[in-house]
């Protein structure tokens, strides 16, 4: 990206929603646009280069996987974020939709403010959440998104969904001096509203599970990954 303003481009067969999202990210500084047919999502991609996408999957004429899988398979889109809406929190629907190539879903019903403030996570503090990389190593340290598993030195570390969540999101910052509000813009725990005080107890969790190293708090009470 350049000095430009961040592009998003939203796909979406509800016309409300479309301009809801526009009219709050352009309020944001983004440069938004919206398309209402799935099929002329791809011609308006290769037009405008969005730096992300947000689609929504339950579309008429393509749904949105169909549509991913179609973004991916065009070379300036390989690495592009897309995020999706979706009405399903299944897990075995959200990990259909990572297999296909999402960087993350955000269920509908957690409203505007959650998707606005993970999309400022990557496009503005230029965080990564990347969801659809399926495994990250990190010295001894192994995370299989898909199994939803964590190992330390070989042995398995068992942690709860929002655990893992946390682990995942600081493994792919690393070196990133991240606060607690950074924490709770960029996850998204189902059933778990990750309130300051429970974050900070999952985290006191993973450094007794894994290392007292895993997670580090600064001198002003943020936190960095400490494994190398």
């Amino acid at each position: 990206m350049t000095n430009r303003p961040p592009r998003i481009l939203v796909v979406d067969d509800d016309i409300d929603i479309l301009e809801l999202l526009k009219y709050n990210f352009e309020n944001e500084g983004f440069d938004v646009k919206a398309v209402s047919v799935g099929k002329s999502a791809i011609r308006t991609a290769k037009r405008f280069l969005p730096d992300l996408f947000i689609i929504y999957i339950m579309m008429p004429d393509i749904n949105g996987i169909a549509l991913c899988e179609q973004l991916r398979n065009i070379p300036s889109f390989h690495d592009t974020y897309i995020f999706f809406l979706t009405a399903n929190s299944g897990n075995a629907f959200q990990q259909m939709v990572l297999k296909t190539g999402g960087d993350d879903y955000i269920e509908k019903l957690m409203g505007i403010r959650s998707l606005m403030n993970k999309v400022k996570a990557v496009l503005r503090d230029n965080f990564i959440i990347q969801k659809r990389i399926g495994e990250i190593s990190v010295g001894e340290l192994r995370l299989d998104r898909f199994k939803t598993t964590v190992s330390y030195k070989n042995n398995a570390v068992p942690v709860s969904e929002a655990e893992f969540e946390l682990l995942f999101f600081f493994a792919q910052n690393p070196g990133r001096i991240i606060n607690l509000e950074t924490i709770m813009n960029a996850i998204s725990i189902p059933d778990v509203y990750p309130y300051h005080k429970t974050v900070r107890r999952y985290i006191d969790d993973l450094k007794t599970k894994i290392s007292p190293d895993v997670i580090q708090i600064t001198h002003n009470n943020e936190f960095r990954f400490g494994l190398t």
